[in-house]
């Protein structure tokens, strides 16, 4: 295997680490996980914020029973006073007529009013019992993605690995001078080869002489691009 050959493969599998790597940091960013956290997040704050009205409210549908039955112990007194026979005073009559007549209305809005508390508990209910379904469907999710995430991280390690073994299989056999430009040239230009596409280098789209490509074609040397400097090559195919 040639010179150049060598630095095609050994290109190649820096460009395979290169996206390796790319994919391990995407992971590590986690878009996908974070979106879902905070998801989560949320939920677990709207649970808690629903457990904590529903405790409200159920401690207030307590107070207002309790207070129904004092009323309706009031009323039960009164009506006993008014039809008992036992007062025959109008005047007083007619005090408790007004006085069952009031209480009947604090009795009418206070059922009302736990008429209405119990709807919002069962809203409330029925809220939390849908939130927590999806909360446990998102938390499986999110379970499962970072098992997948935890796996594909042990795979793209493993591969790493494989294409830094593979390099250092390659290295020792390509002359030091170029194995030195090459890596100089991926640390100033990106990419230390280049392809020649249309008669032109890739890496900066300058039209090339055709003696430089029969140079690559006929001898298969290592030739640098005179305007970036990178190390050109052809696709043998396109010949």
């Amino acid at each position: 295997m040639g010179t150049l050959e060598l630095l095609l493969e050994l290109h190649k599998h820096d460009n395979n680490l290169k996206n390796i790597n790319l994919k391990l940091k995407e992971i590590s960013d986690g878009e996908k996980v974070k979106t879902i956290s905070a998801k989560l997040e949320k939920m677990e704050n709207r649970l808690k914020d629903i457990e904590k009205r529903l405790e409200t409210n159920q401690l207030g549908l307590n107070r207002n029973d309790l207070l129904l039955r004092d009323l309706y112990y009031r009323l039960k007194e009164t009506e006993k006073d008014l039809y008992g026979g036992k007062i025959s005073d109008l005047k007083q009559l007619s005090y408790l007529d007004k006085e069952r007549e009031t209480i009947q209305k604090e009795i009418d809005k206070k059922e009302l009013e736990i008429i209405q508390q119990m709807e919002k508990i069962d809203n409330l209910k029925e809220e939390f019992s849908k939130l927590k379904e999806d909360f446990k469907e998102l938390k499986l999710e999110y379970i499962n993605l970072i098992e997948g995430y935890n796996q594909t991280i042990e795979d793209l390690k493993l591969k790493a690995y494989e294409e830094i073994s593979e390099k250092e299989k390659i290295s020792p056999k390509i002359e030091q001078d170029i194995l030195n430009a090459y890596v100089n040239l991926k640390k100033t230009r990106g990419y230390a080869l280049a392809e020649i596409i249309d008669n032109r280098c890739s890496g900066c789209n300058m039209l090339l002489p055709t003696i430089v490509i029969d140079r690559l074609k006929n001898m298969g040397e290592i030739v640098y691009c005179e305007n970036c400097g990178r190390i050109l090559y052809i696709n043998k195919q396109d010949f």
